[in-house]
């Protein structure tokens, strides 16, 4: 398996009220100078950093240079209160933290702690102090954005400078997480709180359905090393409880009733068979577990996504050979010959070639006796369509005549694909002491799957599958003290597919008289590229599983107004 290691060991001297850049990359960071109206630094200053949602409140004091940093905190709504003996109470907030860090400064006024001066203003979300381009959607408006179902990858051609690729699966219009970036690699590392989701052979990552993630911050260009490798750096920060109990519903429909056919020449289609509901909700708040003393301390969300897809019917055009064809007439088609009359001939220079009579020459006619017609291939063609038998929702049409006088496109099919899928996500916030907060999340999908054949009826051609994905990961966040903090992850990632061949193990085999059959399945028989008819293949039987582990950790050292991180990543 292949091994990335990657060491993160960037010094940052910052100086005044610079931010460093490669801070924990799951949570936000609170930094500034306190001074007077003159400017000089007060010291030991009281910051009051109160989480607006969950009420939570921690205490922080400037240092002989006047600066304070809050360290590792959840993105959300704050208020800082400022007091100092001397001095008027400021109050600042709601401050909005995102993922990264900012930076609030603050002036106090002298006078008394009994009078507060209170600022609403938010602190402006531009980043002036990196040229990091990063561009981000809360879940506020993702939720106002036009949209089918629950996913954040539907927004990413909104990004500036971004485009679709080739190798995307959904195309250029909506490339989803395979998306170029002013011109980058569209390989991306998609990180789900602060952990690495993207796997390493397949370059699939789980995207989280958007009605639980917080922030969707994509890191564009110039982003720190220790966010990892990839053309962009999509990362996902989930939602947490409050301190109230909150929950949402949703439910996207979709019905063909409401499309019309799409125009194709000669050929009469139908709407496509649509029945597409997307639902689900979630619910958060505080732990509260009897004999436990949890108040303020633990917060739980939940939330569930369900998929009920009866649809996303597959539309196809195949050339069917004719009753006649298949009784071995091929009046009006090119010449067949017949093989027990083969000859060898040398042309002037001696080279041997073989020389057959027609059946034309034969018998008078461009027909195939039925002695010559091998027994495997006529049991072989009762899987075929035929105007009296074929499958649901399927229909023969005129077609039209090849260069070598087959029947070409002439058997029209639109069949439904039932693609149910769940998905689970949890999140658990502990406040273990203080000083050191643990915080979980995991997300569970399923995705069972059946493919129908476009020609024949199931099982033979048809195939099923079954793509199960886990998402994990465990941070421990641990203030040593207020100059020495430690951030420590696991994180896991697993990818399951299972693919089975529905016409395996049925004894089609021997049905069709298959002699020297190695195998337990449908045989696969290949046309002469001029005749050029739908081929009755069996479906790929495979198991495929790929795991990631992430393990990480970050050492931030504070001394005045110079930062040291010291990490690594495996």
């Amino acid at each position: 398996m292949k091994q990335i290691m990657r060491w993160v060991l960037p010094v940052f001297l910052i100086w005044g009220t610079g931010v460093c850049i490669a801070q924990s990359v799951s949570s936000g960071d609170i930094r500034g100078t306190v001074t007077d109206k003159t400017g000089a630094v007060i010291p030991g200053v009281k910051v009051t950093v109160t989480d607006l949602d969950t009420k939570v409140s921690k205490d922080f004091f400037t240092d002989g240079a006047g600066l304070f940093d809050t360290s590792a905190i959840v993105q959300g709504n704050y208020q800082l209160t400022f007091t100092k003996d001397g001095f008027d109470q400021l109050v600042r907030g709601p401050v909005t933290v995102q993922v990264g860090n900012m930076t609030v400064n603050a002036a106090l006024v002298v006078g008394q702690v009994s009078e507060k001066v209170v600022v609403t203003t938010n602190v402006p979300l531009l980043n002036t102090e990196s040229g990091e381009q990063t561009a981000t959607l809360d879940s506020k408006s993702m939720d106002r954005l036009p949209q089918v179902g629950e996913d954040w990858e539907n927004f990413m051609i909104l990004l500036p400078g971004a485009t679709g690729t080739p190798g995307g699966s959904q195309g250029a219009s909506n490339p989803g997480q395979v998306v170029s970036v002013n011109g980058s690699l569209p390989y991306n590392n998609v990180i789900a709180d602060g952990a690495s989701t993207t796997l390493s052979h397949s370059q699939n990552a789980n995207p989280g359905i958007f009605e639980d993630v917080d922030e969707l911050q994509v890191s564009l260009s110039s982003f720190s090393a220790q966010y990892g490798i990839g053309g962009a750096i999509i990362n996902q920060i989930s939602k947490g409880g409050t301190s109230q109990f909150h929950g949402s519903g949703y439910d996207f429909y979709q019905d063909n009733t409401f499309n019309a056919a799409s125009y194709n020449f000669a050929v009469p289609t139908t709407v496509p068979y649509i029945r597409f509901n997307n639902f689900g909700g979630n619910v958060g708040g505080p732990v509260a577990i009897p004999l436990w003393n949890l108040r303020k301390k633990a917060f739980f969300f939940f939330g569930y996504d369900q998929t009920v897809d009866h649809g996303s019917a597959s539309n196809a055009t195949n050339s069917i050979p004719t009753t006649a064809v298949m009784g071995g007439d091929f009046t009006g088609e090119l010449p067949i010959y017949d093989p027990t009359t083969q000859t060898i001939a040398y042309d002037p220079k001696g080279n041997p070639y073989p020389v057959r009579q027609s059946f034309q020459s034969e018998y008078g006619s461009n027909v195939v006796p039925t002695s010559l017609q091998d027994t495997v291939a006529q049991k072989f063609q009762q899987f075929y369509p035929t105007p009296s038998n074929h499958i649901p929702g399927g229909q023969f049409v005129a077609g039209s005549t090849g260069s070598d006088g087959e029947i070409q496109n002439n058997f029209y099919s639109s069949l439904p694909q039932s693609t149910p899928y769940r998905k689970y996500f949890g999140r658990i916030d502990f406040d273990v002491t203080a000083n050191n907060r643990i915080t979980g999340s995991d997300t569970q999908s399923d995705t069972p799957v059946e493919y129908p054949s476009s020609v024949s009826a199931c099982p033979v051609g048809c195939q099923s599958g079954d793509v199960d994905n886990n998402n994990a990961q465990i941070t421990d966040v641990w203030n040593i003290s207020p100059h020495t903090i430690n951030e420590a992850r696991l994180g896991f990632t697993d990818q399951l597919n299972f693919f089975d061949d529905l016409a395996l193990g049925k004894g089609y085999a021997a049905k069709l008289g298959w002699q020297f059959a190695k195998a337990d399945d449908f045989p696969a028989i290949q046309f002469d590229r001029n005749y050029p008819y739908a081929w009755i293949d069996p479906s790929s039987n495979a198991t495929y599983k790929e795991d990631v582990f992430d393990p990480s950790d970050v050492v931030t050292l504070i001394r005045g107004k110079h930062i040291l991180h010291v990490g690594g990543e495996m």
